[in-house]
């Protein structure tokens, strides 16, 4: 059994499992199961990070279904349905063949690592590919291939029938996903060798680790992980978060902390005294708990006196019809965990890159961040598109992907900062509706470009069908 990691929530946004409101405010950390649906309202945003380093972003007033979610490693497969509004998918090298996107009755599927913008603002949809190349069939009426720096616009009347152009129209949301690559990358500068090796090493969690604490090679131990807030005395791994139902194994717990999600879903916890609190996996890499029997705190051994929260009745009250959710159930209680624990007293050792400690009777150093490759400026012009541009520019993507910790593209922008106008910019989009977003959910996205705070072109070819306008 697989899941997904909501990574980043900003804003309303709900979690929905088949007619049943799992979350009116869904959590960051919160894994989600195959059937769950990730739905933003006027102001949400939500960002979800899969186990082999893809990503997926949905702006507000948009609805995200994750359909399949099967198997594991080179046999795993994924399906994810884009109900209704606009979405930016990374789609990792290894696995991008055995990932399906849905979008009205098209579907996307990429060749390697690929960057790609799904709009259902303007049905049946149009999509964008900063980097890769992506396959997009609308059943048997039409399949075309395109590549980086196109966008391609479906015909509402004709299915056979499409508008491929070799520039991508900028859109208000494209700074905000931007942004989001630049804090992945900047915790992959920090990351450490402690997971190299690891089946699922390229998922994104590994970086929450490596930006939030320390790793130590401990003898007998293996690789031991500690936040930097364990040096306190009074933290607990169990002192901020939530318990929070799910209909398949009842309340589980969600961490409250930014880089919580991994550390609660395997390996073990253990109190070393004069150290505090630290985490480890063993060997292999991290193996769920929800491959197995079910939910467990997970903690081997803890110091006298200590009490994990206590987790609510397994049978919580019979849910409620929400009026305002269309008769679907409303959500049981989310249980907030707020607490600290008095242990021991005295200072813990500081969790620093450059100062050794203690660990289960061994002195050992902090393992070294890796060697840092080159990175390239995801935007290859100043400024940023905003609500209040005048006018939207047309873009060709003009930078090359990087050989980096995760791999870089430019984002369509504003104009360069001499005020030159870019190559592209007279092309025409032949965008039937002029790639601009109408309506009152355009109005709703642009309204919110400011940047979250997050708790923690080539030739088009054709296969078959298509043709252009």
């Amino acid at each position: 059994m697989r899941a997904a990691r909501l990574s980043g929530v900003d804003g309303q946004t709900q979690l929905l499992q088949g007619n049943q409101v799992i979350a009116d405010q869904a959590l960051a950390n919160t894994p989600l199961f195959e059937g769950t649906q990730v739905a933003t309202l006027e102001d949400g945003r939500a960002e979800i990070q899969f186990d082999d380093g893809s990503l997926a972003r949905i702006s507000p007033q948009s609805a995200l279904t994750l359909g399949v979610m099967r198997g594991q490693g080179s046999a795993a497969e994924t399906e994810i349905s884009l109900q209704d509004g606009l979405a930016y998918f990374e789609l990792q090298s290894g696995s991008s063949g055995n990932i399906r996107i849905r979008f009205g009755d098209g579907t996307v599927t990429a060749n390697g690592f690929t960057i790609l913008r799904i709009n259902l603002d303007t049905p049946p949809g149009e999509v964008a590919v900063f980097a890769g190349d992506a396959h997009i069939e609308r059943g048997s009426a039409m399949t075309v291939d395109l590549h980086g720096g196109e966008s391609l616009t479906l015909d509402g009347a004709d299915p056979g029938r499409y508008n491929l152009v070799e520039s991508i129209e900028p859109d208000s949301w494209d700074a905000w996903n931007a942004d989001r690559d630049q804090a992945l990358n900047a915790e992959a500068g920090v990351r450490t060798g402690a997971t190299n090796g690891f089946a699922d090493g390229g998922n994104p969690a590994w970086g929450d680790l490596d930006a939030n604490g320390a790793w130590y090679s401990v003898p007998g131990q293996g690789n031991i992980w500690s936040p930097y807030d364990a040096s306190n005395p009074g933290w607990d791994p169990y002192g901020n978060g939530y318990w929070m139902w799910t209909p398949r194994f009842g309340y589980i717990w969600v961490s409250g902390e930014p880089w919580g999600y991994l550390p609660f879903q395997c390996g073990a916890w253990n109190y070393y005294s004069g150290f505090g609190w630290g985490w480890g996996l063993g060997v292999g890499g991290c193996q769920p708990w929800w491959g197995g029997a079910g939910w467990v705190i997970n903690i081997v051994f803890a110091p006298g006196g200590y009490r994990p929260p206590l987790r609510p009745h397994p049978r919580p009250v019979s849910p409620h019809l929400s009026p305002a959710g269309g008769g679907r159930l409303g959500p049981y209680a989310v249980v907030a965990v707020n607490r600290r624990s008095a242990i021991e007293s005295g200072e813990l050792p500081v969790r620093d890159r450059n100062v050794p400690v203690t660990i289960a009777g061994a002195s050992v150093q902090p393992l070294r961040p890796l060697a840092r490759r080159a990175q390239y400026d995801r935007a290859p012009v100043s400024g940023a598109i905003n609500s209040e541009s005048a006018t939207r520019m047309r873009y060709d993507r003009s930078s090359a992907i990087a050989s980096a910790s995760r791999p870089q593209y430019g984002y369509p922008g504003a104009k360069p900062s001499g005020g030159a106008t870019p190559s592209g910019a007279n092309r025409p989009t032949g965008s039937a509706n002029g790639g601009s977003r109408s309506g009152s959910s355009s109005a709703a996205r642009s309204s919110g470009v400011g940047r979250p705070a997050y708790p923690s072109g080539g030739s088009a070819s054709h296969a078959s069908g298509g043709s252009r306008r």
